[in-house]
């Protein structure tokens, strides 16, 4: 493709290259029609979700090493991408009231920082792990459920929320598009700017 690129353009068409491993059956196997455990991704999608399969494929796929993937694991990620339906449910039936809680914005902006320099050194596999563990055990199961009954926390919730979308997007790219438009109706998420878009490239 390079040799290609230089011969019609006179241009290098990347600098750069990401190499991702296979991806294996459940089993570690490598799949082949002759032993059957191809995975057709258009039936999972129709199964999971596109989301789903998107998040299995990249949690745990490290660089250059080969990813088991089964059904399980993309059920699990179907279940994560009802848990942001629910939060957002949650979250919209909620009034912008309150100040924002600088403790929790502080914590999440130091997410959103660790998060885009897993982004910028090509770590998507952590980044996506981070976020899983924090919309789900730190938002859902800790931010939110303190919150029930005490409307200082509106603003900050729409905060949360609304930003972590963004993070998601790359990863859960229909969800949170879908979600983003309910909290923000007539903006597209896709071409939002990053979060704390000011200081991508200084993070190093």
């Amino acid at each position: 493709m390079i040799m290609l690129g230089i011969y019609n353009t006179g241009k290098i068409p990347f600098n750069e290259v990401y190499l991702h491993g296979m991806v294996l059956d459940a089993k570690s196997q490598k799949m082949s029609k002759s032993k059957g455990n191809v995975i057709d991704p258009i039936s999972l999608t129709e199964k999971f979700g596109t989301d789903a399969l998107r998040m299995a494929l990249v949690v745990g796929n490290t660089p250059g090493t080969s990813l088991a993937l089964s059904e399980n694991k993309i059920k699990g990620y179907k279940n994560f991408a009802n848990k942001i339906w629910n939060i957002a449910r949650y979250v919209l039936n909620t009034k912008k009231e309150g100040e924002l809680k600088k403790d929790l914005i502080d914590e999440w902006n130091s997410l959103a920082q660790d998060i885009t320099l897993d982004m910028e050194n090509f770590r998507f596999y952590l980044g996506a792990e981070k976020l899983y563990a924090y919309v789900w055990h730190r938002f859902a199961d800790q931010i939110i459920e303190n919150s029930k009954g005490k409307k200082e926390y509106g603003q900050t919730l729409f905060y949360i929320l609304e930003n972590s979308l963004k993070l998601l997007h790359p990863f859960m790219p229909f969800i949170t598009e879908e979600i983003y438009q309910e909290i923000c109706p007539g903006k597209l998420l896709m071409v939002e700017p990053w979060p704390l878009s000011s200081a991508w490239g200084k993070l190093k």
